[in-house]
């Protein structure tokens, strides 16, 4: 009996999310069906950017010295019963606990953002060549409102800085087997070779901090799955770093050695360099 259901339940043949064969119609097995869905749903989650904007009036402003503006939206649990009805939320009455770790390193102080970063001429021209030649700042949605839905352990935090997107999808807890931090990061202002350079700088960072990655042009998944609850905020934290530190990064990557020399800076805490 259970040699005949076992081919009906165990076998994945759905290996491969990018593929055109990811289909339902091509699950064969319940295993194949669990996979399926379970990639779907994290799609939606990091495509929620496009969805928030149409609840904006739902959400509360996070009051943070950052270089961009958050909205966030508690779903219960996520921030200090007090703050409701007020329309601001300050980061001391955030009790989401992915949201206060990923904040951590958003609000590093040794990340200097306000200040002019260093340019590299053979950059900014790539830059410069890339607005000229592509799609306008408009649409691409550049310098919209980034949006965090949270509650007491989850968090999904979706922001477009400059010309990328990023998403950090997070639940952190006590039971290690439902733990999670999903990162996804996408697009530019440079050349592609300069894009391309900043996800490989990103995959060299994520990978020394225990990730599994995969990236694809100048996109980049990554995934941190079923570990503790102080590992995971962790993470989140240099998930907040990461996010101020790799704005703009790709104009600065003008050799395929910059993305390991600026991983190196990374990993040992040099963030003063970004």
């Amino acid at each position: 009996m259970v040699a005949r259901v076992s081919p009906l339940v165990t076998p994945l043949h759905l290996t491969d999310a990018s593929s055109p064969d990811f289909s339902p119609a091509n699950c064969r097995s319940l295993h194949d069906l669990a996979r399926f869905i379970h990639e779907k749903t994290f799609e939606v989650m990091f495509h929620y950017r496009d969805l928030a904007p149409r609840d904006r009036h739902e959400a509360l402003r996070l009051e943070a010295k950052l270089p961009i503006t958050v909205h966030l939206f508690d779903l219960g649990g996520g921030v200090s019963g007090d703050r409701a009805g007020h329309g601001t939320v300050r980061c001391e009455d955030i009790t989401s606990v992915p949201m206060r770790a990923f904040l951590v390193g958003l609000l590093e102080p040794r990340i200097r953002w306000d200040l002019p970063r260093p340019v590299s001429p053979r950059g900014f021209l790539a830059v410069l060549g890339e607005g000229v030649a592509g799609p306008p700042a408009e649409a691409l949605g550049v310098g919209r409102v980034s949006y965090a839905v949270v509650s007491d352990c989850y968090m999904n935090f979706s922001t477009k800085a400059g010309y990328h997107f990023s998403t950090v999808d997070s639940y952190c807890g006590e039971s290690e087997s439902r733990n999670y931090l999903h990162y996804r990061f996408s697009g530019g202002a440079a050349d592609l070779a300069r894009r391309q350079r900043r996800v490989a700088f990103l995959s060299a960072v994520l990978g020394s901090l225990g990730f599994v990655v995969s990236s694809r042009g100048d996109t980049l998944t990554a995934r941190f799955d079923k570990y503790g609850r102080e590992a995971v905020e962790a993470r989140l934290e240099q998930l907040g770093r990461l996010t101020l530190c790799a704005r703009q990064l790709d104009m600065l990557m003008d050799s395929d050695a910059s993305p390991a020399q600026f991983a190196q800076a990374f990993l040992a805490g040099e963030w003063e360099r970004f």
